[in-house]
């Protein structure tokens, strides 16, 4: 049912800040879930998102355009890596609910921030889970 859907992700995504910790490193996310103690990691693309979620509430669409701006994809092929990129990031409680309107995003987002637009090889952006940060300490890897 679509119902369930809606509730597990919203309808302008925000990162779910008070429940994960996360860092940057090389270029590429580390998020830690704080009740699960799960971690992950993001591809540039997905650190890419998940950097603009960080900033303000975005709408599927927005986080598509702006995906599509800087690795220079067709918005339709944005749109759909995107959707299923969110999906997971719900169903991993990564994503909080946004109060409010998300704000409108222009297309050249990343330049404003640094990025330079069209550059890199894009890859749908992916979130790999690699287990519980606890049974990571406790094995000595």
């Amino acid at each position: 049912m679509d119902s369930e859907k809606s509730t597990q992700i919203p309808e302008t995504y925000l990162a779910n800040t008070g429940k994960v910790a996360w860092r940057i490193v090389d270029g590429e996310g580390v998020i830690v879930h704080v009740d699960s103690s799960a971690y992950y990691g993001l591809n540039a693309s997905g650190t890419c998102i998940w950097e603009a979620i960080l900033a303000t509430p975005l709408t599927m669409e927005a986080i598509a355009a702006h995906v599509s701006a800087r690795y220079g994809l067709a918005r339709e092929a944005a749109l759909r890596d995107v959707e299923a990129f969110l999906v997971t990031l719900g169903e991993e409680g990564l994503l909080g609910r946004a109060e409010g309107a998300a704000r409108p995003r222009s297309d050249n987002t990343g330049a404003a921030s640094g990025e330079s637009q069209g550059v890199g090889v894009y890859e749908p952006p992916a979130l790999t889970r690699f287990g519980e940060l606890e049974q990571l300490v406790l094995s000595g890897e």
